[in-house]
């Protein structure tokens, strides 16, 4: 069973940066009007958010693991989810697509065909103005570098970057890989889908255990660039359309330390009195995840 996300804080600050960017599709639709799809667990989180804060309340949740039916029954916070059992590529099509969707693929298992053939489904499905998200391992620690090029030609195919490297697998190259798969899938599906590109908005890296990738976006059609244009997503400091990802981490402080931090940086002030012992990449580390903490 994945761990819960009352010990992910950082996977916690990404679902807040994903959930406010979402506050802006009204420029599209009322989000009420949205239905939202994603893999519930046991906890929820994601549907609590996305309920409380853009008023949805079409949800469906996914959950793999038979053996927690009982469970994820129960632990459903609203009656109005409706909970799918069985893998994502067996319930997906299950699902109604007539209306737009934000649709959050949260994965724990490494990028593969098998979840680039659930993508592909989705962006196909959903209507334009619908936001795709999916999150991904992309850690292979323990293997030598051949050996991560070779896993991630096999796992990604015809998608693997053509020019990837061995060194190009260290750190979070892995995830740098799994988000050119993706956004490459995305916009050839939604170009023949659609007729317009996949507009990337988050590339998060992420490790509160495993290193973890968040990708997403939405689906545009010439009919909605004007929309989309007005939701001015990249207002936002956390909105990334390109390679350069965003890292979430979230700094090990104390509450006091954390408030004095928060006091000081929402004062406008340049941090002139860190605590003592904080170090400077802490200080950075906080400033690009405290409002959404």
């Amino acid at each position: 069973m994945a761990m819960l996300y009352s010990d992910r804080s950082a996977k916690t600050v990404q679902r807040r940066m994903i959930v406010d960017a979402c506050r802006r599709l009204t420029a599209i639709a009322p989000t009420i009007e949205y239905q939202y799809v994603g893999f519930g667990g046991l906890e929820y989180n994601d549907f609590i958010d996305m309920h409380l804060a853009l008023g949805l309340e079409t949800m469906t949740s996914i959950e793999r693991d038979t053996m927690l039916t009982h469970r994820v029954e129960f632990n459903r916070p609203y009656a109005g989810i409706e909970v799918k059992m069985g893998e994502a590529r067996d319930m997906l099509s299950t699902l109604h697509w007539d209306r737009r969707a934000i649709t959050w693929l949260d994965y724990t298992d490494p990028l593969d065909r098998n979840i680039l053939r659930d993508v592909d489904y989705v962006i196909r499905a959903a209507p334009p103005g619908s936001v795709t998200i999916v999150t991904t391992q992309a850690d292979l620690r323990g293997k030598s570098a051949p050996e991560r090029l070779a896993t991630i030609r096999e796992r990604l195919d015809d998608l693997c970057p053509p020019d990837l490297a061995p060194k190009d697998t260290n750190g979070w190259g892995i995830a740098a890989a799994e988000r050119e798969a993706l956004q490459t899938l995305a916009n050839s599906v939604c170009r023949e889908a659609h007729d317009g590109p996949f507009r990337q908005l988050f590339n998060f890296n992420y490790a509160d255990n495993a290193r973890m990738l968040t990708w997403g976006g939405i689906t545009a059609s010439p009919a909605l660039e004007e929309a989309i244009t007005r939701c001015r997503f990249d207002d936002l400091p956390f909105i990334r359309e390109g390679a350069q990802p965003l890292l979430v981490r979230v700094p090990d402080l104390t509450t006091r330390e954390w408030l004095h931090l928060e006091r000081e940086t929402a004062g406008g002030h340049a941090l002139p009195n860190v605590p003592p012992g904080i170090q400077a990449q802490a200080v950075e580390d906080f400033e690009r995840v405290y409002r959404w903490r």
